[in-house]
């Protein structure tokens, strides 16, 4: 199916909306061929429930919720061991792109996507205009919160069924549609879809300018009286703008632009976002913070992340439909040092079962219901930015200072960057992004030719831009 032609299928599915954080609040709607598009926009609470909807259906599992994360991202990345027979993502882990189920995976995770930024272009469409329904600051706000989503969503596109942007930048890559309308957009080269979505982020971040997050940080729900302004590390805030065009310059390969703009995240935002202390990661902690949620410039509410890890990492699963990482990598990862927090809390043999391999714990849900970090996923934090100005640091000094800050708020000790920086930076995103879905992109950012095989202790894969780029499903190429 054409994403274009299931635009307003998915309009009308994505206003069965909340009130934001919260998942049980839903607006009673109009039957889908009764909709009228006007009747969403001509109110306050109804125009908030519709962003409000956009950022629900990223948090789907076709899209956010797993398979650009956890599951057919960090698949693709080898962080799995999906070689027996029969496993879903067995065709996906060996680029087996033309195989049906691989097919199938990737077909749902381009439609969502797509489907998403045209709920996006539709919403920025309908509150543009200078109608007084929303108070000034509000709607730019909400119309940055836009932009910078449809950046977010149309550069991960980019990075995965897009070419090697380097050098192959004038080559073929996606389409970046600017409006709703039910028509094909053309297939624009790599460099032009880069350039819209660095000006979508200029213009989110412009209107972002007055953005609370910049002097109030998060904000909890006790301390606002407006609630659909809190939470903001769960919303396209100004830093988390910053921080993801310091991601899209770095890929770009415009290092001294993506140094900058992780400095001024670093500079600006790490009072609001400190480092999570190694007490919420502690052995034994009921509650623990697995996914350091202080830190988390965005991410998304999901209120499926437990059944994400029941049926993806449970150990109770069997071997021909668990996500679980072949031993001796992991060790490898890890270098078996105990005390990297991420290690210890992400990574656990489960004694209720008989599985005596270590399974991934990262997503699994906590005591406390109450806890503002419990269904939290993460989609950008401050660790990242770190690794950027590592990367993007000529002085070797410090770009060392930057990598030992991230080790040491790990408990890690620090690393002598002599002639190895880059393999120590390739080490950080493989313990860092651990279902998050950022690992691949990595490896195809730098042209990895060799990367770790996750069905084997040793050896590693050949890849090539065969591998690397994901082809665009036939339902989209076929009536070009």
């Amino acid at each position: 199916m054409n994403y274009l032609k299931s635009t307003y299928t998915a309009i009308s599915m994505m206003i069965i909306l909340l009130a934001f954080p919260s998942c049980d609040k839903y607006l009673d709607v109009q039957p889908e061929d009764l909709f009228l598009e006007k009747s969403v926009y001509n109110n306050q609470s109804s125009i908030r429930n519709v962003l409000n909807g956009i950022y629900l259906d990223m948090a789907s599992k076709e899209s956010y919720g797993e398979s650009n994360t956890c599951t057919v991202l960090d698949v693709l990345a080898q962080y799995y061991d999906c070689s027996v027979s029969g496993h879903p993502m067995n065709t996906l882990q060996r680029y087996e792109y033309e195989e049906s189920g691989s097919m199938s995976e990737l077909s749902a995770m381009w439609n969502k996507n797509y489907n998403s930024i045209l709920n996006i272009n539709l919403f920025i469409q309908n509150v543009s205009p200078g109608k007084d329904i929303l108070p000034g600051e509000e709607k730019n706000w909400m119309l940055g919160e836009a932009y910078g989503l449809r950046a977010f969503l149309g550069f991960d596109l980019l990075r995965l069924f897009g070419p090697m942007y380097q050098p192959d930048s004038l080559s073929a890559a996606i389409p970046y549609p600017l409006t709703p309308e039910s028509k094909i957009n053309p297939v624009l080269p790599a460099k032009e879809v880069m350039e819209l979505i660095i000006h979508d982020l200029e213009q989110a971040a412009m209107l972002l300018e007055n953005d609370p997050t910049r002097s109030e940080g998060v904000i909890s729900n006790s301390s606002i009286t407006d609630q659909y302004f809190s939470n903001r590390n769960r919303r396209m805030n100004y830093f988390a703008v910053q921080a993801l065009m310091a991601r899209v310059f770095l890929y770009r390969g415009d290092v001294t632009a993506a140094r900058n703009k992780a400095l001024e995240v670093v500079e600006s935002a790490s009072k609001f976002f400190p480092w999570s202390p190694a007490s919420e990661s502690n052995p034994g902690n009921s509650n623990p913070d697995r996914v350091f949620s202080s830190e988390i410039l965005f991410g998304l509410e999901n209120i499926k992340l437990k059944e994400t890890q029941s049926n993806w990492f449970s150990a109770s699963l069997n071997n021909a439909n668990i996500l679980t990482p072949y031993p001796a990598n992991l060790e490898s990862i890890f270098d078996k040092f105990d005390n990297d927090y991420r290690y210890r809390v992400w990574f656990t043999v489960d004694r209720t079962t008989t599985r005596t391999n270590k399974t991934f714990f990262k997503y699994a849900d906590i005591k406390d219901n109450n806890l503002p970090f419990r269904n939290l996923l993460p989609l950008i934090r401050m660790s990242e930015m770190y690794l950027i100005l590592s990367e993007c640091e000529p002085d070797i000094t410090l770009a060392a200072q930057y990598l030992n800050t991230l080790r040491k708020n790990r408990g890690l000790p620090d690393a002598d960057f002599t002639g190895k920086k880059m393999d120590l930076i390739i080490k950080a995103y493989q313990q860092e992004f651990w279902g998050e879905g950022q690992l691949f992109y990595l490896y195809k950012r730098l042209h990895q030719s060799k990367i770790p095989n996750g069905s084997g202790g040793t050896g590693n894969i050949n890849m090539s831009s065969d591998q690397y780029v994901v082809p665009i499903p036939q339902s989209e190429t076929l009536f070009r």
